[in-house]
């Protein structure tokens, strides 16, 4: 043996096992999800689109992606507009309780035949002993969303927003509002039947 010997390997003890995800959290890791293309509009003029692009689906739930494109409009001029293409690409404004809400912040939420809805603003469930108790639904949670490349003169964005528990399978309404960028609080059915077929198609990465 040499003077400096290489140190055993260190011995990892876990005291519990790995904790899975509520399913009302979020997708599951360690599970591909079946694309479902959407491809509704739900608000556009001159300067602004919104559109429902796809939905990601899992057995217990929906993973659905908004994308934003935003251009600059005829006679805005440049200091006007690098402001607002600047909150355009922002990260989303924080909640203040008891306070309005700013008219910056995108809104979104879903609405259901029988009267049931969920937005974005909604508190998360409280949290408690483990496991979990399951809340009620539904839930829509935002889970992430980025800027994408942009130019001068135009800006695309897009959300993740995780919907719990898969609809049932029949018309719902997606809802927008976003004041700050001239979007009224605007309804658009979606069908949700091929949402809810797909999510057979789910299947583990490992079996």
């Amino acid at each position: 043996m040499g003077f400096f010997d290489v140190p055993p390997p260190p011995v990892m003890e876990f005291e519990e096992e790995e904790r899975a995800v509520p399913a009302w959290d979020g997708p599951p890791k360690d599970m591909l999800g079946a694309l479902v293309p959407v491809e509704r509009v739900l608000f556009r003029n001159d300067a602004l689109v919104l559109v429902l692009a796809a939905a990601t689906v899992f057995p217990e739930g929906v993973d659905l992606q908004i994308t934003m494109a935003a251009r600059r409009g005829e006679g805005m001029d440049e200091e006007t507009w690098w402001s607002r293409r600047e909150q355009l690409m922002g990260s989303r404004s924080h909640l203040r309780p008891g306070r309005a809400l700013p008219e910056e912040i995108e809104r979104f939420g879903v609405r259901f035949p029988d009267g049931r809805k969920a937005t974005i603003l909604d508190p998360p469930p409280e949290p408690g002993e483990w496991p979990p108790r399951r809340p009620d639904g539904p839930i829509l949670r935002f889970r992430y969303g980025r800027a994408e490349p942009s130019t001068r003169r135009s800006v695309y964005r897009n959300w993740h927003l995780w919907l719990w528990p898969l609809p049932s399978p029949e018309t719902f309404e997606f809802v927008v509002e976003w004041p700050g960028f001239g979007v009224p609080l605007t309804f658009t059915e979606i069908d949700a039947v091929p949402i809810v077929a797909a999510a057979v198609r789910a299947q583990p990465f490992w079996p």
